[in-house]
């Protein structure tokens, strides 16, 4: 995602609409054009992230949000707590993850406890096969497959449900802009010395 982040905004610029403070209003678009803009706008204790990219997300946590989620990378588990509706809002059913699960699962199962003949080639015919894209029906297929006496257990405990896109862009999107401003303020206060020593 963070390759994909990185060719939406190549062309981004920054605009401070306001900057006062915690109070805060920044905006990141190409001047070409539209697509991909968004804003950060920060008050005491809580950071919003818009813009088009889809969701809006507020996250809440400490006065200045800007410390919270300064970085060089992202933590996406740990800043869904601090959203509103929390992990489960932004995550979502995962195809992929459910297949890496269920071969993980296998190649443990066949390390440690030993699977019948043939039992690879079963599950991927009757289950990686399969359209899984639906997660009630790609639970009852993993919850139906049985060969020669192995199957999986407590497959209703596994969580086959992995971050949305959108919101793994806007994480990065949020590091990317603090870092901006964060430089542009840098590059003021360096400018501001530079002036003050010339005038003295």
């Amino acid at each position: 995602m963070a390759k994909r982040f990185q060719r939406d905004t190549a062309g981004h610029q920054m605009t401070v609409l306001h900057d006062d403070g915690l109070y805060r209003h920044l905006r990141f678009t190409s001047p070409k054009s539209s697509e991909y803009w968004f804003d950060l706008v920060t008050w005491p204790g809580r950071l919003a992230m818009c813009g088009d990219v889809g969701e809006d997300y507020v996250f809440t946590r400490l006065p200045d949000m800007f410390e919270f989620f300064r970085g060089k990378s992202i933590n996406p588990h740990y800043w869904a707590e601090k959203l509103g509706g929390g992990r489960r809002s932004v995550k979502e059913y995962s195809e992929d993850l459910f297949r890496q699960l269920v071969v993980e699962r296998f190649v443990e199962d066949a390390r440690w406890n030993g699977v019948p003949p043939g039992t690879g080639k079963a599950l991927r015919t009757w289950v990686l096969n399969e359209d899984l894209s639906d997660e009630h029906e790609a639970r009852n297929v993993l919850e139906d497959f049985a060969h020669r006496g192995y199957e999986f257990s407590d497959v209703w405990e596994w969580d086959f449900h992995d971050y949305e896109q959108q919101f793994l862009w806007a994480c990065n999107a949020i590091v990317w802009g603090i870092a901006q401003y964060d430089a542009q303020k840098a590059a003021d206060s360096a400018s501001e010395t530079d002036s003050a020593k010339a005038a003295a």
